[in-house]
C-alpha cells in the first residue's frame, strides 16, 4: 500500500519516520537511548516495544566510551538478528553534538529529542521525578511515539554564521552590562555629568551636558578629569583648549552645563573617590575592548553573510547586516520547509488558536514554544522594520490603529518578514517596491563595505539579469 508522503499527523517528520519504521519492521529494529553529559553519558538498549536489552549504563563522553556502546549494539544487533539501530538523544547544551556525529558515521538512524519532548514524556505518566534512569525511559518512549527529528547538525556558512551572530549578541549583553556598571561609578563621582532635572519656562526638564554619554568626549572627561573639581579647575578656557587639543568638539552649550553642574554638584571630595575612579578606569578598558571585539565579530558577519543565499534580504529597507544575518541564521537551510509558517513555529510566534464544537476560533498570544533566540530575533527585525521600512511603517499604523500593544505590532512584522525572507530566499529574487525613493545600490551601498557591494551585485542583481535573458 502506498502512503503519501505529505499526508501524516505529524506532517513530513512523521512521514519519514513512518516511513522509515514500515521498511524497518519494528521487530528488527534496535533503540539505543542516550542521555548526554559534559564528562558521563549513560545509555540504555531496548527493542521497539520496550523490552530492555541492556540496562542503564555509564560511559565516558570520549571514543573509548563510544567504542564501549557500539560493542554493546553489536552484541545485541547480532544475537537478535536486528537490521537498523535508532539511536535517540536528547538535546543537551552542547554536549549532545559530538555524539550525534559519531552516530551519523557508524551508519545510525539518529533521533535528536529536545528536552521538553522528554518531560512531557515523564508527565504522561505522572511521574514528576527526573533522573537519568527515567530521562532514558522518556527518551525510548519518545522515540516509539514517533517525537525528535531525523535531521542532521546544522553545518557550513549557515553553521557558522549563527555561531558568529549569537557570539555578538551575548559580546552586547556583556557591553551593555559593562555600560551600566560605569553609570554607577559614575553617579559616585559627578553625579549631575549623566545629567539633571531642571525648571525651564514653567516645565521640568532632563538636561544632559553630552547627548551620548559613551561619545568621544564623554569618554575622555571619564578617564581623566571627572570629578567636578577638575573641571572648575579647568574653567572655561581650559575646556576650550582641551576640546581643541583631544580634537572633542565641546559645544560653547555643553562647557556652560559641565561648568554649572560642576559648581552645584553633590558629589563628595574627590580624595575619597580614588577607589571608584579605579574601578571606572578597569570598566572603561573592558568596554573598549568589547567595542573592539564586537566590531571585528560584525565584519566577519558581513563577510561571510554576503557570501550566502540570505544576503538577498539585504535589498529589504530596515534590514542591516546584522539583523539580516541573525535573522538568516536562525532560519537555518529553509530546504527543508515546505512554508514559511513552520519558520514562525520554529520562532514560537505563532498565535495559539483554541476552538472546539464548531464555534469560531479564538486567537491568544504568541505559544512561545521554539527557539528563544529566534524569537528574539524576530522582534528586533519587526522594530527595526516599523521605524526604517515606510511600507511596514504603515502596517505597525494599522496595528496600533486596531488596538495592538507595539510589542505585538512588531511580532507580526517580524513573522510578515520571515515569510517574505523564506520567499526572497527560496527564489532568489530581490525586494520589490513601490517607494519612490527607493534605489537598490544606494539600499546596499550604505549597509555593506565597497568590495562586499560588488559580491552582492555579482551574485544576485547580474545573475538576476542573466536568467531573465
Amino acid at each position: 500500500m502506498a502512503y503519501s508522503l505529505l499526508n501524516h499527523i505529524q506532517g513530513k517528520n512523521g512521514s519519514r519516520w513512518a516511513q522509515f519504521v514500515r521498511e524497518t519492521g519494528t521487530d528488527s529494529m534496535l533503540i539505543v537511548a542516550i542521555d548526554a553529559a559534559k564528562f558521563t553519558h549513560k545509555a540504555m538498549i531496548c527493542t521497539f516495544y520496550g523490552d530492555v536489552l541492556v540496562k542503564p549504563f555509564e560511559f565516558d563522553a570520549s571514543l573509548t566510551g563510544l567504542e564501549m556502546v557500539k560493542e554493546h549494539i553489536q552484541t545485541e544487533k547480532n544475537r537478535l538478528g536486528m537490521k537498523e539501530v535508532v539511536v535517540g538523544i536528547e538535546t543537551t547544551g552542547h554536549y549532545y553534538e559530538d555524539l550525534v556525529r559519531r552516530c551519523h558515521s557508524e551508519g545510525y538512524h539518529v533521533r535528536i529529542l529536545n528536552a521538553a519532548t522528554t518531560a512531557q514524556e515523564r508527565q504522561a505518566l505522572l511521574n514528576w521525578s527526573k533522573t537519568d534512569n527515567l530521562d532514558l525511559m522518556a527518551i525510548v518512549q519518545s522515540i516509539i511515539n514517533g517525537r525528535g527529528t531525523s535531521s542532521e547538525l546544522s553545518k557550513g556558512s549557515v553553521h557558522n554564521l549563527q555561531k558568529l551572530t549569537r557570539a555578538r549578541r551575548a559580546l552586547v549583553g556583556e557591553r551593555t552590562s559593562t555600560e551600566n556598571l560605569i553609570r554607577v561609578y559614575i553617579d559616585h563621582i559627578f553625579r549631575e555629568f549623566q545629567g539633571k532635572s531642571m525648571w525651564i519656562n514653567g516645565k521640568r526638564e532632563h538636561v544632559e551636558p553630552f547627548s551620548k554619554l559613551f561619545g568621544k568626549a564623554p569618554r575622555y572627561f571619564m578617564r581623566h578629569c571627572l570629578h567636578p573639581s577638575d573641571i572648575l579647575t579647568l574653567g572655561e578656557k581650559g575646556l576650550r583648549d582641551l576640546s581643541i587639543r583631544e580634537n572633542l568638539k565641546l559645544r560653547d552649550k555643553s562647557i556652560q552645563i559641565l561648568l554649572e553642574f560642576a559648581q552645584n554638584s553633590i558629589s563628595q571630595p574627590k580624595e575619597l573617590l580614588e577607589t571608584e575612579q579605579f574601578l571606572l578606569i578597569q570598566k572603561l578598558d573592558q568596554l573598549e575592548l568589547l567595542d573592539k571585539q564586537i566590531q571585528l565579530l560584525e565584519r566577519k558577519i558581513e563577510d561571510l553573510f554576503v557570501q550566502t543565499e540570505g544576503a538577498v534580504i539585504l535589498s529589504v529597507p530596515g534590514i542591516g547586516v546584522v539583523t539580516g544575518a541573525e535573522l538568516y541564521a536562525e532560519m537555518g537551510d529553509i530546504s527543508d520547509f515546505d512554508h514559511a509558517g513552520q519558520l514562525i513555529k520554529m520562532a514560537g510566534t505563532n498565535p495559539i488558536v483554541k476552538q472546539s464544537g464548531g464555534k469560531r476560533p479564538s486567537y491568544f498570544g504568541v505559544s512561545k514554544q521554539g527557539r528563544r533566540t529566534f524569537r528574539n530575533v524576530t522582534y528586533q527585525v519587526g522594530r527595526s522594520l516599523a521605524v526604517n521600512n515606510p511600507e511596514m511603517k504603515q502596517k505597525y499604523l494599522a496595528f496600533k490603529e486596531r488596538g495592538k500593544h507595539p510589542g505585538q505590532a512588531y511580532i507580526a512584522l517580524g513573522n510578515r518578514m520571515i515569510r517574505l525572507a523564506f520567499s526572497m530566499i527560496k527564489h532568489q529574487s530581490l525586494y520589490q517596491t513601490n517607494q519612490p525613493n527607493y534605489v537598490l545600490i544606494d539600499e546596499i551601498t550604505k549597509k555593506i563595505h565597497s568590495p562586499n557591494v560588488r559580491c552582492f551585485y555579482e551574485k544576485f542583481v547580474i545573475s538576476a539579469v542573466s536568467k531573465s535573458a
